[in-house]
């Protein structure tokens, strides 16, 4: 297992949380402070402009758009004011991206931007989808923050178990892990790297990522979640892991 159940409840009560301040974020224009009038204003402009007949128009405001995202999601600690202002924009910015021709550039971009926006205001797996259907690009997937990695990692997980008792394939799914891994290790995010590989059954590649800064945490983080295996047999991959790390760092 990924986690234990009570830490499963407590991050779902927290995603659950985000979700219900967007929903019960309501304001009055008399109430805005000039600055976030200021920038409701730039939003409700950028999405109005995504509907352009201009193919460039459109682009400008979608670079906009994601601009103001990205700064203000690099923490989510609290659900950033332009997730708050662009909610009641959300159903139509889906359907501005469901209309766009796949032939077009700027549909891949389009995903990218709502991958994020659906952490707060879409139904559960909209953001791998959304991802799937945009730029898949690795500066791109890392450039949002941890809180969209680790939504987006949930639902990779849900996504492997789903397509391998289907018995369809996992690249696109592969690809993603390769991305998001190496960045959470690289980022104080140990648990997260190796949940996501034990959900994908690719343990083994944290040996290869592990480092001396880090390689304790992933020690103690591995032993404490062989506890919860299902089986002996996972068990023992688990424990094989943590002596692979062991002899590699010479510990």
């Amino acid at each position: 297992p990924d986690m234990t159940e009570k830490e499963k409840k407590e991050e779902k009560k927290e995603e659950e949380k985000k979700k219900e301040e967007v929903d019960e974020f309501e304001f009055k224009e008399e109430d805005l402070s000039e600055e976030d009038r200021e920038l409701k204003e730039k939003l409700d402009l950028c999405v109005e402009r995504l509907s352009d007949p201009d193919s460039q128009i459109r682009l400008n405001a979608l670079t906009q758009l994601k601009i103001e995202i990205k700064s203000a999601t690099s923490s989510m600690t609290s659900v950033p004011k332009p997730l708050k202002f662009l909610k009641p924009h959300y159903p139509r910015i889906t359907e501005i991206y469901q209309n766009l021709r796949e032939s077009e550039a700027v549909k891949k971009e389009f995903g990218d931007m709502l991958g994020v926006l659906s952490i707060t205001m879409g139904k559960p797996g909209e953001c791998l989808e959304y991802v799937l259907g945009g730029t898949m690009k690795e500066e791109e997937l890392t450039s949002w923050g941890h809180e969209f990695l680790r939504t987006l990692s949930g639902e990779i997980g849900e996504e492997y178990g789903k397509r391998m008792d289907e018995g369809k394939t996992i690249d696109d799914l592969t690809f993603l892990v390769n991305v998001i891994v190496p960045f959470n290790m690289e980022h104080n995010a140990e648990p997260e790297a190796v949940d996501l590989l034990w959900e994908v059954e690719n343990l083994q590649k944290i040996v290869d990522l592990v480092g001396e800064h880090n390689y304790k945490r992933v020690i103690l983080y591995l032993n404490s979640m062989v506890q919860y295996s299902a089986d002996a047999e996972e068990m023992i991959s688990g424990y094989n892991v943590v002596y692979q790390i062991s002899i590699k760092m010479k510990d």
